[in-house]
């Protein structure tokens, strides 16, 4: 009887010890699980605004295909409009989009019967987020020369 006595008085403070280290294990998973959501949280801002810029381009490229068919000057003329200052920047929720647009030097040659060739343009969209951040988009357009 002894024994136990003596093995219970060197035990005392063992159960403190325990539920500290238990708190350290749970404090340890919250603070992971909060840098977790953080990190979660910037990606989904990001991935919205790559979104916004995809949306600015694809509306430009839908601009330039308005003149599918068209001669190329056409086309060069729109590119001229949405490089032109004033043109080409769009703000959306406290972010500024620099938009550039560009049309091919050259067609890629007769693809189609007739005068009909293909002309290669292309659509820019820059922004910071917090460092630079670029996204493009090309397509090709029948044209008549």
């Amino acid at each position: 009887m002894n024994g136990i006595k003596q093995f219970r008085k060197n035990k005392q403070g063992f159960l403190l010890v325990d539920a500290m280290i238990g708190v350290l294990v749970v404090a340890i998973g919250l603070a992971a699980l909060a840098a977790l959501y953080t990190y979660g949280i910037g990606v989904m801002v990001s991935a919205d605004r790559q979104e916004k810029a995809v949306q600015i381009a694809a509306e430009k490229i839908e601009l330039l295909k308005a003149a599918d068919g068209h001669s190329s000057s056409d086309i060069r003329e729109i590119v001229e409009y949405i490089n032109k200052e004033g043109n080409n920047t769009v703000t959306q929720d406290g972010i500024e989009y620099q938009i550039s647009a560009e049309g091919g030097a050259a067609s890629l040659g007769n693809s189609y019967p007739g005068d009909e060739m293909l002309y290669p343009v292309r659509v820019e969209v820059k922004w910071n987020d917090p460092k630079l951040q670029v996204m493009e988009l090309q397509t090709y357009i029948k044209v008549k020369e």
